[in-house]
């Protein structure tokens, strides 16, 4: 397994995965000769990572030279003649029309509004919500099953009802989606 070390003025150690599955420790300074615990951070991690790839993590697989992914599907000779800001417009612009009218129906169905909908090609983040009823959805949700966009839409819908993850948060979500249990779980196995 490929890893890269550096150490940094913190307390705790701390491990990362790139997308390329290439593993980066950070380090206090303290420790900086102690090849030991280095060695024993890496079997940790070796077994964490073993784990995982035996969850089948999907890694979100969004455009190449001559497709899209759209909810899923690959879709051949997307406007490419666009460069990549304008091919991110056009998605943008996609994943919003879809968004939208579920959207709209699990708004009215509990009776809540929401100011505006963002989407933005977010690096960590899935999607959030603000106090000010505006909704951020993260550009990858589009390269995914459209359940799980409707899945998103929903939290955060309820999230503008429920502010935190309650009991009575979570019976919102439930009262819309039955098996989000299930499908949360699920989701957790993309890698954004």
């Amino acid at each position: 397994m490929e890893y890269i070390v550096s150490y940094w003025k913190i307390k705790h150690w701390y491990v990362r995965i790139w997308n390329d599955w290439v593993l980066k420790l950070s380090i206090p300074i303290k420790l900086k000769n102690n090849k030991e615990f280095e060695q024993r951070l890496l079997e940790k991690w070796k077994e964490l990572i073993s784990k995982k790839e035996n969850k089948s993590i999907k890694f979100i697989d969004s455009y190449g030279e001559n497709y899209v992914i759209i909810f899923w599907e690959k879709i051949e000779n997307f406007k490419f003649n666009l460069d990549k800001k304008n091919i991110t417009k056009l998605l943008k612009k996609h994943l919003e029309q879809e968004s939208i009218p579920i959207l709209n129906s699990y708004s009215e169905k509990i009776w809540i509004n929401y100011e505006k909908l963002t989407i933005k090609d977010l690096k960590s983040k899935r999607w959030s919500c603000s106090f000010d009823q505006k909704i951020v959805l993260n550009l990858k949700l589009l390269h995914i099953p459209k359940i799980y966009l409707e899945y998103v839409i929903i939290h955060e819908i309820s999230h503008l009802k429920e502010k935190n993850h309650s009991r009575k948060f979570w019976k919102i979500v439930e009262e819309l989606l039955p098996n989000y249990k299930e499908i949360r779980k699920e989701l957790k196995n993309y890698k954004f």
